[in-house]
């Protein structure tokens, strides 16, 4: 009797282990060709796939353009260093000239030192040039804006303009622009009132078309004061005043010492 249980109980573990290797077999060609591998946990999705397919497309893309710096930086040394650039197609050779000896890179900074300096010194001959107009004479003088208004025809040196005409509201102050002597004051029907002032370094400033004079000839203004008032006098389309300045008896433009 005991040999019969042996026997049987060595069946029943074949049977066993065969009906275990067909139910992981049956699992794995479950799992393996149907959508339910999806839920196997690290096993990528279809949008994971995308994902890294799109990711490789834009390393590949980073690539490019980087191999395309090195090549134009290269090409930016040799041309620095006398020596002629690379052609397109040496976009790799290009990635190994970006690392240039100690000898090519001293070269290379300092012919980069020399263009910097020649630069700036540009930059300071064109900030020292003179600007077209303008009197050394007058430089450093703080003149006063006039009044407050709208420029409605800017000083013209060549035409029939050699002033600038400021046009606001009837009633508002005209000031001096520096400080200076009333020498002249005038009437009449096409230009209204006009006040002339004399300055120091033999300039000359007019207000055309005024309303009305605050200041008479032989009074001492100081730059600021009130020395007219806008009005609608001469023939006018509109209040303004005409300032005009004169250096040596010379037209000069306003606009070059005046913030209107």
């Amino acid at each position: 009797m005991p040999k019969k249980e042996r026997k049987f109980d060595r069946r029943g573990l074949l049977s066993y282990g065969a009906f275990g290797l067909v139910a992981m077999l049956l699992a794995y060609l479950l799992i393996a060709h149907t959508p339910l591998r999806r839920t196997i946990p690290g096993y990528p999705s279809r949008e994971t796939r995308q994902a890294a397919l799109e990711n490789y497309r834009k390393i590949d893309s980073l690539e490019k353009v980087i191999n395309l710096w090195a090549f134009q930086v290269a090409n930016i040394q040799r041309v620095a260093t006398g020596r002629e650039p690379l052609p397109i197609d040496s976009v790799w050779i290009a990635r190994e000239e970006t690392e240039i000896d100690a000898d090519r890179q001293a070269a290379f900074e300092a012919s980069d030192s020399l263009l910097r300096a020649q630069v700036e010194q540009l930059d300071a001959e064109r900030t020292a040039a003179p600007v077209p107009g303008r009197i050394e004479a007058l430089e450093g003088l703080k003149f006063t804006r006039p009044l407050k208004g709208t420029v409605k025809e800017a000083f013209s040196r060549t035409g029939s303009h050699p002033y600038v005409e400021v046009t606001a509201p009837s009633g508002t102050q005209v000031s001096a622009v520096l400080d200076g002597l009333i020498v002249s004051e005038e009437w009449s029907e096409l230009e209204g009132c006009t006040l002339k002032m004399q300055h120091d370094n033999d300039l000359t400033s007019i207000y055309r078309h005024a309303g009305k004079l605050l200041k008479s000839v032989g009074e001492r203004v100081k730059a600021g004061s009130a020395i007219a008032v806008v009005g609608e006098t001469g023939e006018l389309s509109q209040a303004h005043i005409l300032l005009e300045l004169r250096h040596k008896n010379q037209p000069v433009d306003p606009a070059l010492y005046i913030a209107f």
